[in-house]
């Protein structure tokens, strides 16, 4: 049998223009790329990606989605959020409305896809817990909204407010690529093995961010919000950006050379909603070497 391939794609807001302008150039050089895949996770604006390619959209198509219009329109207006979320997420919702039109479920979609959110009550457990939205076959997702799905992966707390009692996947898995690999061995059909999968994973740009400051003495407030300094929300930071690299190497451990990691450094920092860094985040997406990438396709891919 042919291998059972996977793209997965990180959480990170606007950087989701980076991947768009990877995976353009990725079919640009492989054409029928996306048409091979059997699997797309996506957590957060990933998640965005990954439905929007398994409801058959074009690279063309994503990288339209994550103009500067339309995330400058999805990011506004904002408010002073020590006591509300930064933005309403009407404009986010309408954007999504108008890219998936006609009120498509998980079960309506061409391909397979996996997209993590976290739930705050579930009555059925008393508890809070992650959520798996896919669409293998007996999931009991299959109904659900393709918009309502990636507003609960991408309900960002501080950024946007949750969604039917859902917020971000990105705070437990913003690197979706090991979830993928559970889900592709325990819902795959006909079963797959390990050695049968291949993981391409896209990130949303590898953030050079850091603490320097003597972090011994730091109580609530410190963690939480530091506005005069980068990054302002280092608890967010480091549960968004700290659990992408944990999951790398966990990936990595299980498939070995079969998954590659694609992820450019970015100049400087860039926070989830930072919609002017757009033109910056396409060009370090446009001037990757994507060599090594390409290498791996060719090698691995078949």
């Amino acid at each position: 049998m042919p291998r059972f391939r996977v793209i997965t794609f990180d959480g990170g807001g606007v950087r989701g223009s980076l991947m768009a302008t990877l995976v353009k150039r990725l079919v640009d050089e492989f054409p029928i790329l996306l048409d091979q895949v059997d699997l797309f996770a996506g957590t957060s604006t990933g998640s965005v990606v990954a439905l929007t390619f398994a409801s058959g959209k074009s690279a063309d198509t994503l990288v339209d989605f994550y103009s500067i219009e339309n995330l400058r329109s999805a990011f506004s207006p904002s408010h002073f959020n020590l006591f509300r979320p930064r933005y309403s997420n009407t404009h986010f919702k309408r954007l999504l409305e108008t890219h998936f039109p006609g009120n498509p479920r998980l079960g309506d979609l061409k391909h397979k896809m996996l997209a993590p959110s976290f739930k705050l009550d579930d009555p059925k457990t008393g508890d809070w817990r992650p959520v798996f939205f896919h669409n293998f076959p007996g999931s009991h997702h299959l109904d659900e909204p393709v918009v309502d799905v990636a507003l609960r992966s991408a309900a960002a707390p501080t950024i946007f407010p949750s969604h039917q009692g859902f917020i971000d996947g990105g705070v437990m898995a913003n690197n979706p690529s090991t979830a993928a690999i559970a889900y592709a061995l325990g819902h795959a059909q006909p079963p797959r093995g390990l050695e049968d999968l291949c993981v391409l994973s896209i990130g949303t740009g590898l953030s050079p961010s850091i603490i320097k400051r003597d972090t011994q003495n730091w109580g609530v407030v410190q963690w939480m919000l530091n506005p005069f300094h980068s990054p302002s929300e280092p608890l967010l930071n480091v549960i968004m950006d700290g659990v992408v690299e944990a999951d790398c190497m966990t990936s990595h451990h299980l498939l070995k050379p079969r998954y590659c990691r694609l992820n450019p450094p970015l100049a400087r920092p860039t926070a989830l909603d930072d919609w002017k860094a757009i033109p910056e985040l396409i060009s370090t997406a446009r001037d990757f070497d994507l060599a090594p990438t390409f290498d791996w396709l060719k090698k691995e891919w078949h």
